[in-house]
């Protein structure tokens, strides 16, 4: 799985190289794909580079609720009065489990001959 996080550029440096704030620590990225990004823009960034601009509402937006990830239990979200439900028995019995995790098909062992 990949992820890219809203982050604020603090400073635009020569060479297409930037200084951004990603929840207070600081961090130098590319944005030789993002040229025209400034000082105080929101770029989405992805392993250490700004692949696109977003706008400060749905930058601070994306950041809340990543910050109401954290410390959540399972199947509930911080902040969100509305947890999702559990699975009942019979869905978990067709799923062959208890409820624990499962194997990826690829991750099992081939039929014994």
């Amino acid at each position: 799985m990949c992820l890219a996080i809203p982050a604020q550029v603090e400073q635009v440096r020569d060479d297409y190289q930037a200084v951004v704030n990603l929840g207070g620590v600081r961090k130098e990225i590319s944005v030789a794909l993002v040229p025209d990004c400034a000082a105080g823009d929101y770029v989405i960034v992805h392993v250490g580079y700004a692949i696109g601009k977003v706008d400060a509402a749905e930058a601070e937006r994306t950041l809340a609720l990543f910050a109401g990830l954290d410390g959540g239990s399972a199947g509930e979200v911080r902040g969100d009065s509305m947890p999702l439900p559990a699975p009942s028995a019979p869905a978990l019995a067709a799923a062959g489990g208890s409820g624990g995790a499962q194997p990826c098909p690829r991750e099992t062992a081939p039929p014994s001959p």
